[in-house]
């Protein structure tokens, strides 16, 4: 397993580092300004090193619909590098790979796709994008991460048993999170000033446990009509809804069999707690709060 370094005489570009390697090489890429790459899918476990965030900057141009690094290769790790001015930053389309220590800004649409299985997106930064982090897979863990200021969602998550934990959202211009898929572990997130709703949940069997959910504009977190068995537990809901249809936590009316418990909720307009269309087949237990539409939801 060789070392290949970039720039150099051999590998003027990461992309000639990578095309030259071997499977299970390492290329480490020193400070700089380069352009995008590719790993294909017969290079598999190559691991691309770079100097740091702001040290190590992969540039483009929005306008021209290019993916700054397209990941193929099942196993790659990816750190240490700013990713920038693209269509989409990081396209991860391999399995069982790492994304580490990476800010992705300024690109047109995604801050970083995920259409495969099995990686790990640990410690990225996503600002400026359209959408921050788009997970359109499953089994995938997405730890200590931060979405901020993307113009819709920050973290949009439409594939199968993903666990978010310990990320941060703030001041994006739609949703904090979307759960938009079953199954999902969402935990000890924080979901702050977003326009639209802290946490909205579409689909059935999530988990939302001991997340902050604060001054977001919309609902704080938001069960839509048809999502069923969702676990609210031990949420910290405050501040959150701007007028006589939000609230701390909304339950719409249709949404069934979902167990609201031990929060905690404050100061949310215009109720911490709405359950829409009555309490149904909803469970709501151990919740401090102040009020609630129907009343008797608080303790």
């Amino acid at each position: 397993m060789a070392i290949h370094v970039v720039p150099s005489e051999a590998f003027p570009s990461i992309q000639d580092a990578v095309d030259f390697a071997n499977s299970g090489d390492s290329i480490q890429v020193l400070a700089g300004t380069f352009d995008g790459f590719d790993v294909p899918f017969v290079k598999t476990n190559l691991k691309v090193f770079g100097c740091g965030i702001g040290k190590t900057i992969i540039t483009g141009l929005p306008g021209m619909g290019s993916t700054g690094v397209y990941i193929d290769g099942d196993g790659t790790i990816l750190q240490g590098f700013t990713v920038q001015g693209f269509s989409d930053g990081i396209n991860l389309f391999s399995n069982n790979s790492i994304v580490k220590q990476i800010e992705v800004t300024l690109n047109r649409t995604c801050g970083i796709l995920v259409g495969a299985d099995n990686n790990a997106l640990i410690e990225i930064s996503a600002v400026f994008n359209e959408v921050g982090f788009d997970i359109n897979s499953s089994d995938n863990l997405i730890l200590r991460c931060k979405a901020e200021q993307n113009s819709i969602e920050g973290f949009s998550l439409a594939g199968q048993e993903n666990c978010i934990l310990n990320n941060f959202s703030k001041e994006n211009g739609g949703d904090g999170f979307l759960i938009d898929n079953d199954e999902m572990k969402v935990l000890n997130n924080q979901s702050i000033k977003n326009k639209a709703n802290g946490i909205n949940i579409d689909l059935d069997q999530n988990f939302l446990i001991t997340n902050l959910i604060c001054d977001n504009s919309e609902n704080g977190i938001f069960i839509q009509t048809g999502a069923e068995q969702n676990v609210l537990d031990s949420n910290i809901v405050r501040n959150n809804g701007n007028d006589d249809t939000t609230a701390g936590i909304f339950v719409e009316n249709g949404a069934m069999e979902n167990v609201v418990r031990f929060n905690k909720l404050k100061n949310n307009i215009v109720v911490d707690i709405n359950a829409e269309g009555g309490i149904g087949t909803n469970i709501y237990d151990g919740n401090k709060c102040e009020n609630s539409s129907p009343v008797g939801l608080c303790t």
